[in-house]
């Protein structure tokens, strides 16, 4: 199945255009904005337990475009009893906020692995994309979904609610999985509800973020000195974030940067315990280094695992490759 998951920033012929990310994304100077929507790009949820794995699409708030797609075990698809509940994870996947969807085939083949080896739901998040709806507006729909599945553990609420996790989630294990834009939509998740106390009865046990993608004015070592050929490479970093932030925002806004003073107070804020995932070749190292430090600062729960060989993503690009979550 052919890869759309590595992007690059096109040189642009056409004088109107003033950001184009591998022809997917284009910007305009009159604000217009063109997406790639071909469907051949994207992979439908099965029934039919591809990969030991069943996939079903949920629509959470039709107006707002907010879908899920739920990947469940086949072991579990039949069952209809209680007595084995499966743990929750709750992804959020990467993109630099502008592109991506749980249905990529890259996205798709890594979730399906994940619940797979972990034997876990997944519950994979299709939150709104920037330029057309800038951050917070993932921030915001993550949090959405993230009630959703709360709502299950409560018996009430104002969604509709879903068989499968009526029968076979277990709301005593609920994890946050996010890489790249994705970890950082989880870091303020956590931080925008106030922590893990908020969806009390559900327990959100830990969250692992894959590296995570955060940004400031002041460059790091590892980004002044990344290659022109890596998967990700300062110039489409930067692009992310001027796509994404709010209209007049530069990279020490605090959704960008954890360090600004106006950023949250990690030491005020109640986190679950956390795993963090560094690529060795991963531009953003450097940071994300940083990033636990100031974690352990605060005084987090922080296990950090270094993968020195792995470029940004590697996970969802090598076919073979699984951060071990199950560990």
């Amino acid at each position: 199945m052919e890869k759309f998951f590595v992007w690059k920033i096109e040189d642009s012929v056409d004088p109107e255009e003033v950001e184009n990310v591998s022809g997917v994304l284009k910007v305009y100077r009159d604000g217009t904005i063109f997406r790639l929507e071909d469907p051949h790009m994207f992979v439908k949820a099965s029934l039919q337990e591809e990969g030991g794995v069943a996939t079903k699409d949920v629509v959470l708030n039709e107006d707002l475009g907010l879908w899920v797609r739920l990947y469940l075990p086949s072991s579990h698809v039949q069952q209809q009893t209680e007595k084995h509940r499966l743990p929750v994870i709750l992804y959020f996947h990467g993109g630099g906020f502008c592109l991506a969807s749980p249905a990529l085939p890259d996205l798709h083949n890594f979730t399906l692995k994940l619940a797979a080896s972990v034997g876990a739901m997944v519950v994979s998040v299709a939150y709104r994309l920037a330029p057309e709806h800038r951050l917070p507006a993932a921030y915001d729909d993550c949090i959405k979904a993230l009630q959703w599945v709360s709502s299950h553990a409560v018996g009430g609420g104002d969604f509709e609610r879903d068989l499968w996790l009526d029968l076979q989630a277990d709301f005593s294990e609920v994890y946050l999985l996010g890489d790249s834009a994705g970890a950082n939509i989880a870091h303020h998740v956590l931080l925008r509800c106030g922590g893990v106390e908020a969806w009390s009865p559900m327990r959100v046990g830990g969250a692992i973020f894959l590296q995570p993608y955060f940004g400031a004015e002041q460059r790091t070592r590892s980004e002044n000195e990344c290659l022109p050929d890596a998967c990700l490479t300062l110039q489409l970093s930067d692009a992310g974030w001027r796509l994404s932030l709010p209209l007049g925002s530069d990279r020490d806004h605090p959704f960008s940067n954890p360090w600004s003073p106006a950023a949250p107070k990690l030491e005020e804020v109640p986190l679950p315990p956390l795993l963090v995932a560094i690529g060795g070749r991963d531009m953003l190292r450097d940071r994300v280094h940083d990033y636990c430090e100031l974690l352990k600062q605060c005084g987090k729960s922080v296990e950090v695992v270094v993968f020195g060989e792995e470029e940004h993503a590697f996970y969802a690009l090598k076919p073979h490759s699984l951060i071990p979550l199950n560990a």
